[in-house]
């Protein structure tokens, strides 16, 4: 008989007609949408321990958002403080939970959001029946490339523009593989979790969509029968997308979120074979802090962003219209004068206190562990991790417990690419190690 009881729920978070929705340099009031959002809450327990995983198909939460959802989920179910994962599946076509770009989130839907968390975790904990957990790797080497290029010219571009003739190499590398997942009660498969290295940015414009991870979970749910819950967690993707510049073919619209998910869902599906059941369960939970200092930016770099914006200071984009990264590409004066503007803004409007920012890690026996990374961490990162993971399989679960924005390596600043371009939210170049330090050490508690 097992020792393992699990519960599941999810609850609709899909925002209202008109809401602005995150994600790119600038918000779209959404138009309607094309699949919907939701919040979906998976509950683990053993014996007195417990630990639940909650994943939003949002494109973030900062740490003061998953703080205030995580106090007053705490109020009601105090048995999953300190064990509970928050994390978001990076949709970029999903609304605002926190001032970005010159927007705010609505208030109301984020009260609604906290209301629907309750709501989700209560039915989960509610739902817990004896069950049996399952779990297996995988990779995929044909959806995700990095998307940091060094050029002819020896500068770092990021996104430079298919069949650029100025691309010399990708900067990095990319991780193909895939961790799954599976949770079965009286023999059916009821849950599925699978954690998957790329951005979730397929789609653009101005319709709500839980990208490819929504398109992935319909897709496996059409081909096993019945609607399984399928939870998506992003691996480490800051510097990882799905547009492969060998080629000419678009790939930014709904089919092409289709292409990828049903992809993602078929590597998983031709896997199904690999999971091996986990015995003598035993469940633990831990979390620590480290601190996550902003940029820093160095006269010479303040003079000459000075002097780019004074250049272009009466830039405007034409019609008004977004920019987009082949405009950050090609260099148009706006995006200089843009990016000239945020990085003044790190010395004229700097942030003031010392930023602190949480770690997770919920184990299962010695075979599996999931840990957060509370940022869109460069590829890099989960590699060093699960390089000196004790546990075979180490799900990484970048945007877990909050958010910082992009984080590389101390190599990955200074050269180019948006990613690492100065801004006020920027994290310092150190934070990186000190994310990879923080996780494996609570890995190997």
């Amino acid at each position: 008989m097992s020792n393992l009881d699990f519960g599941f729920s999810r609850e609709d978070i899909t925002p209202a007609l008109g809401a602005p929705l995150c994600g790119y340099f600038n918000p779209r009031p959404n138009k309607g949408a094309l699949d919907r959002l939701n919040v979906k809450a998976a509950v683990f327990r053993t014996g007195d321990k417990i630990a639940a995983i909650v994943s939003y198909d949002l494109c973030l939460m900062a740490r003061a958002v998953i703080d205030a959802i995580a106090e007053k989920v705490n109020a009601v179910l105090p048995e999953l403080a300190g064990n509970t994962l928050y994390c978001c599946t990076h949709t970029h076509t999903g609304p605002y939970t926190s001032r970005l770009f010159g927007a705010d989130c609505d208030a109301d839907y984020m009260a609604s959001v906290t209301t629907k968390t309750i709501s989700a975790l209560q039915q989960a904990v509610k739902s817990l029946a004896p069950a049996e957990l399952y779990a297996a790797t995988t990779e995929c080497t044909t959806l995700a490339f990095n998307r940091r290029y060094i050029m002819k010219n020896g500068k770092t571009l990021t996104n430079p523009g298919k069949l650029n003739p100025e691309i010399d190499h990708p900067e990095g590398t990319t991780d193909p593989r895939i961790i799954m997942m599976q949770v079965k009660q009286n023999g059916k498969a009821v849950f599925m979790l699978a954690n998957i290295s790329n951005h979730t940015d397929t789609i653009g414009g101005d319709w709500v969509s839980a990208d490819w991870p929504g398109i992935m979970e319909k897709e496996m749910q059409y081909a096993l029968g019945y609607d399984i819950p399928v939870m998506t967690i992003i691996a480490p993707q800051g510097n990882i997308n799905h547009f492969d510049v060998s080629t000419g073919e678009s790939q930014t619209d709904y089919a092409e979120a289709v292409r990828i998910g049903k992809g993602y869902a078929g590597v998983l599906l031709s896997a199904l074979y690999r999971l091996r059941k986990m015995d003598d369960l035993d469940i633990r939970t831990d979390m620590s802090e480290f601190e996550a200092p902003y940029y820093q930016v160095s006269d010479a770099e303040y003079d000459e962003a000075k002097k780019v914006y004074e250049e272009n200071k009466d830039a405007v984009m034409e019609d008004g219209r977004d920019f987009t990264s082949e405009d950050i590409a090609r260099g148009v004066p706006f995006v200089k004068k843009y990016f000239a503007q945020r990085l003044m803004e790190c010395r004229d409007k700097a942030i003031q206190g010392k930023r602190m920012e949480q770690q997770i890690v919920i184990a299962f026996n010695k075979e599996l562990a999931i840990v957060s990374l509370p940022a869109e961490p460069f590829v890099e990162l989960g590699i060093a991790i699960r390089k000196n993971s004790p546990y075979p399989m180490t799900v990484l679960a970048a945007l877990g417990m909050g958010e910082v924005g992009y984080v590389g390596l101390p190599n990955n600043y200074g050269n180019g690419g948006y990613e690492t371009s100065p801004s006020r939210g920027l994290a310092d170049p150190t934070v990186g190690e000190a994310m990879i330090a923080g996780a494996v050490e609570l890995l190997n508690k």
